[in-house]
């Protein structure tokens, strides 16, 4: 299985985490992004047990978001998953990681958002820089 296909199956798993948490229907959009914002600030204690692991669907799906909405395409660097899009490259996962540990600040829409811009700009961006926006 490529990275492209095991990442669209985490991001399934998150839209299937979040159905049966009651939350609304993630269908890949910014809304849906606010939407797990939301789940994730209701049912997330700030100490996950297993931030790694949640993580890791949690930036999937944000990372398919971003495939689906913005053109970008999965790819792996030193084993580890990132989204190429133009001239960026965006950790997901990363930013997931920071949204799941750190709270609010730290949220998935913002991120949408400061990529969408970012990639509109054609701007040059630090690697990693938008993740910690």
């Amino acid at each position: 299985m490529d990275i492209a296909d095991r990442m669209k199956g985490l991001a399934f798993i998150q839209v299937r985490a979040a159905r049966e948490a009651g939350g609304g229907l993630l269908d890949f959009t910014l809304s849906s992004l606010e939407e797990l914002d939301g789940l994730i600030t209701r049912d997330v204690a700030k100490q996950p047990a297993e931030p790694d692991m949640l993580a890791e669907v949690v930036g999937a799906y944000v990372g398919e978001t971003m495939v689906r909405r913005l053109g970008a395409a999965w790819i792996e660097e030193d084993g580890h998953p990132v989204l190429r899009l133009a001239a960026l490259r965006l950790d997901p996962l990363r930013r997931a990681y920071l949204r799941v540990t750190e709270g609010e600040a730290r949220s998935l829409a913002v991120y949408f958002r400061a990529v969408e811009q970012a990639k509109e700009s054609g701007d040059e961006v630090e690697p990693g820089a938008l993740e910690d926006a």
